[in-house]
């Protein structure tokens, strides 16, 4: 992160929630929203759907930014980090920032502005506009991208406005537990409002969505109704520890749909790239990103024939050329880390917001747990999982890893500073065993499900702090002032500018109810109670 591109961030300020909340405003500045209506004729923009498609693009490449500067911000200096998929080289402000716990506020307003501009304000478009109800199918995709968006700033910050968003100038703050709910009843909503036109007209798709969807799945109705089952199952299986009767009761939806959850045929849910993937100009251009060292420990513990296709070996000669990451959170010097593994990830790669392998990992877990996941067993459903992943990622081999019942990961051995050494995270191997404990299944199934999940580290770090799998390398540097302890880990972001200065007396009133008072990082979630 170059000043000047520091600099572009910090003099942009939005208010976010002032103007989403208002029913009559629309923002200026939300990928020509406003320009591409007004330049086109109503007549123009009803055929088809277009007044509607419209809105529709803006909202998915949204999810995750595709501008270089706002992902690095929205993403990769924080939940890439945590999760151990990524850790920087860099030495930003002099260490003191979001990987050694000190929270730059500039960088972490972007993590609900993002989803708050171009998701939940365009969703509320439709709503005023009176397109949800002219459009039903279209606002099925909607509604799906919108639980996309608004889950990941949830799972980052705790109660966020949800439910009664846009119906006030002074947004009342959902519970963590309020926002599932209703991300259950807008995901089940989109199914329903999906699947009657997919089952009358399965061919309309390919007429009105598929010219606008930005994801790999090229229009395709029923794929879309796949990944919002297999979102539903996923945030299921997040509050299974604090509810379990609700998450078995969605989980079980989701998959006996007739639709289903995604598989393998169908492939993972990535959002094609408008220009250059993030992570390529992050890595590759600005010198700011490198591998984390849990994917190096892991993985070449492993001999897993996909490190290689994640990850680019060392240049640096201490290395002989092996992959290796580095530890995140740790002390640096300009340049001292900078020729360690890269990752790899080219120029036109999709971004990856669902892999096809999780919906088989969380059957897995929830077959572990005795619901009833639909054909398979815990093991026949993790198994595949794997063999999905590689596929995927284009690796061979996936029969030989998936019957090695020895190889575990290995220690991190750091040529730089030996101070960041570390033995092997963990003794878990790859084979299935239905003799083992359900903790030791489950750590096996969560370990396999974030390597099929890489590079996307909002839904890896949200697994971690669920699971605590698999284990991670606790920073060594923690400039939290005391707020989280040595040796733990962050649970959450604490509120930024973005939200007290909008309202802080929500912000207040959220705290009280959610957190004892006490906004904090160090503050476990509503699922987040193992």
């Amino acid at each position: 992160m170059k000043k000047t591109r520091y600099k572009r961030s910090a003099k942009i300020a939005l208010s976010t929630m002032v103007l989403l909340s208002l029913a009559t405003s629309c923002r200026k500045d939300m990928n020509g929203l406003n320009q591409d209506l007004k330049a086109l004729p109503q007549t123009s923009l009803e055929i088809d759907g277009k007044e509607a498609s419209v809105l529709l693009p803006g909202m998915m490449t949204n999810i995750q930014s595709q501008t270089d500067w706002i992902y690095q911000l929205q993403q990769n200096l924080g939940a890439d980090d945590y999760s151990g998929y990524m850790s920087i080289p860099s030495v930003f402000l002099g260490n003191v920032n979001n990987v050694t716990y000190a929270f730059v506020d500039d960088w972490v307003n972007y993590i609900w502005d993002t989803p708050s501009s171009n998701i939940l304000n365009t969703w509320l478009q439709w709503k005023l506009k009176g397109l949800d109800k002219k459009y039903p199918d279209l606002y099925g995709i909607a509604l799906i991208v919108k639980v996309f968006g608004a889950s990941r700033a949830a799972d980052a910050f705790g109660p966020i406005p949800y439910s009664k968003f846009g119906n006030s100038s002074n947004v009342t703050f959902d519970t963590v537990q309020e926002e599932y709910n209703a991300f259950f009843a807008d995901l089940d909503q989109a199914i329903t409002l999906l699947s009657a036109v997919e089952d009358k007209t399965p061919n309309v798709d390919q007429i009105i969505f598929a010219p606008v969807d930005k994801s790999t799945f090229g229009g395709d109705y029923a794929k879309w109704i796949k990944t919002a089952n297999t979102l539903k199952l996923r945030l299921a299986m997040r509050i299974s520890n604090v509810d379990p009767t609700t998450a078995k009761k969605q989980a079980e939806a989701a998959v006996s749909n007739k639709y289903g959850v995604l598989e393998a045929a169908d492939g993972s849910f990535l959002m094609n790239v408008l220009t250059v993937n993030p992570l390529n100009t992050i890595t590759n251009v600005w010198g700011d990103l490198r591998l984390g060292a849990p994917v190096g420990s892991i993985l070449n513990g492993y001999k897993d024939p996909r490190l290689p296709i994640m990850a680019l070996p060392a240049t640096d000669a201490a290395l002989g050329g092996k992959i290796q990451g580095i530890r995140t959170g740790i002390e640096l010097t300009a340049n001292t880390y900078s020729n360690f593994s890269k990752i790899n990830v080219p120029a036109n790669a999709p971004m990856k917001i669902m892999d096809a392998a999780e919906s088989y990992f969380l059957r897995s877990e929830g077959a572990v747990r005795g619901w009833n996941m639909g054909a398979g067993t815990a093991k026949s459903f993790y198994e595949t999982g794997v063999k999905t992943s590689f596929s995927e990622f284009g690796a061979s081999g996936a029969d030989a890893y998936l019957a090695d019942g020895t190889s575990t990961p290995e220690a991190y051995v750091d040529p730089k500073n030996s101070k960041n050494n570390a033995p092997p995270l963990s003794d878990i191997t790859i084979k299935w065993n239905d003799g083992d404990a359900t903790e030791k299944k489950v750590e096996r199934i969560i370990t396999q499900k974030w390597i099929a999940m890489f590079p996307e580290g909002c839904e890896a770090w949200a697994e971690f702090r669920r699971t605590g799998y698999p284990k991670l390398y606790p920073i060594t540097v923690n400039n939290s002032g005391g707020k989280i302890a040595n040796g733990a880990f962050i649970r959450r972001f604490p509120y930024t500018t973005t939200f007290t200065n909008s309202s802080k007396a929500q912000v207040d009133a959220a705290v009280a109810k959610e957190f004892g008072g006490v906004d904090s990082p160090a503050k476990k979630l509503w699922w987040d109670v193992k």
